[in-house]
C-alpha cells in the first residue's frame, strides 16, 4: 500500500505526517525553514503529497516546482465553500486554510467544538453539530507578544523558560508571565464566548461540546498558582481539565479533507 505525505506549512513552522486512507496520520516530524523541508521531502517515500500553507506564495511555488521534477503528484488544500460547512464568513477564502481543516475535522466527528490553536498567533473557532462556523477570535501569540515589547525597547530581553512564581522578580520574568497571562486571559474569554454563542444552536448535553488545544504555545495554559485562588468558584480555565490536547489538528484536518476531495473527484 502506497502512502501519502501530509504536509502543513504554517507561519513559522511546518510539520509532516504519513498517511494511509482510513486511518489516523502517522507524525513525522517537525522542522522550521525551506531548507530542512526539501530535505525531508528527498528522505520519504510517498508517492502523493497533500499540502495546506499560511505561508508566502513563494514558498508554495517551490513546493509545486519540487512536485514537478521530482514526480510526485500533488495536491493543495485550499478554503472553499461546500464540504458541509455552512460559513459565517462573507468571503469564505479569508478564513486560514489550516483553521478551515479544523471546521472539516470536527465536521466529519459529527461534534459541537470549540477548537484553541495557539502557534504564531493564537485563534478560537467554534463549530456546532450541524456543521455551522459560528466565528471566532485571531490574537497575537506568545512569541509576538514578547517580541511586540522587546522590539520597541533595546533594553528589553526575553525568557523561554516559564518563572515558577506568580509575580515576576525580574523584567525578563514579568514580561514573560504578563504574555502568559494575556494568553491565557484569551482562552478564558474564548471559553465563555464560544459557550454563549454555542448554547444557541446546541440542544441537551453540554458535555458532549469538545474543546481541542492545538498548537505550541498550548503548553502556557492555566496556571496551577490562580487555579489555587479560583477553585471554590466557576472559573472557566479549569475547564481545561477536560479538554483534548491534539497536537496534529491540522494534519487530521487535511486527512479527511484528502479523502473527501478523492472521492468528490472520483465521482
Amino acid at each position: 500500500m502506497s502512502a501519502t505525505l501530509l504536509l502543513e506549512i504554517g507561519n513559522t513552522a511546518w510539520k509532516a505526517a504519513r498517511f494511509y486512507e482510513y486511518q489516523k496520520p502517522e507524525f513525522l516530524e517537525k522542522g522550521y525553514g525551506l531548507d530542512a523541508l526539501f530535505s525531508a521531502l528527498e528522505a520519504y517515500e510517498y508517492d502523493e503529497l497533500v499540502f495546506a500553507s499560511v505561508g508566502a506564495e513563494e514558498q508554495i511555488e517551490r513546493i509545486k516546482i519540487f512536485a514537478e521534477t521530482s514526480n510526485k503528484v500533488l495536491h493543495q488544500a485550499r478554503t472553499t465553500a461546500g464540504f458541509g460547512i455552512q460559513h459565517c464568513y462573507a468571503e469564505v477564502e479569508t478564513l486560514g486554510v489550516d483553521r478551515w481543516l479544523t471546521l472539516l475535522l470536527a465536521k466529519s466527528e459529527h461534534t459541537a467544538a470549540i477548537i484553541i490553536d495557539a502557534g504564531t498567533a493564537i485563534t478560537l473557532d467554534v463549530i456546532d453539530t450541524h456543521g455551522g462556523h459560528l466565528g471566532g477570535w485571531i490574537a497575537p501569540g506568545m512569541k509576538l507578544m514578547q517580541e511586540a515589547l522587546v522590539n520597541k525597547s533595546s533594553r528589553l530581553r526575553v525568557s523561554n523558560d516559564t518563572p515558577n512564581e506568580l509575580l515576576g522578580t525580574s523584567t525578563e520574568r514579568a514580561i514573560h508571565l504578563g504574555c502568559k497571562a494575556s494568553l491565557n486571559g484569551f482562552v478564558e474569554q474564548a471559553l465563555t464566548a464560544a459557550k454563549a454563542q454555542l448554547s444557541k444552536t446546541e440542544i441537551g448535553d453540554k458535555k458532549a461540546i469538545k474543546i481541542w488545544l492545538t498548537g505550541g504555545d498550548s503548553q502556557y495554559f492555566g496556571n496551577a498558582l490562580l487555579d489555587e485562588t479560583a477553585s471554590s468558584r466557576s472559573y472557566p480555565l479549569n475547564e481545561l481539565e477536560t479538554a483534548e490536547q491534539r497536537p496534529d489538528l491540522v494534519l487530521e484536518g487535511l486527512a479527511i479533507w484528502y479523502q473527501l476531495e478523492s472521492k468528490r473527484k472520483a465521482g
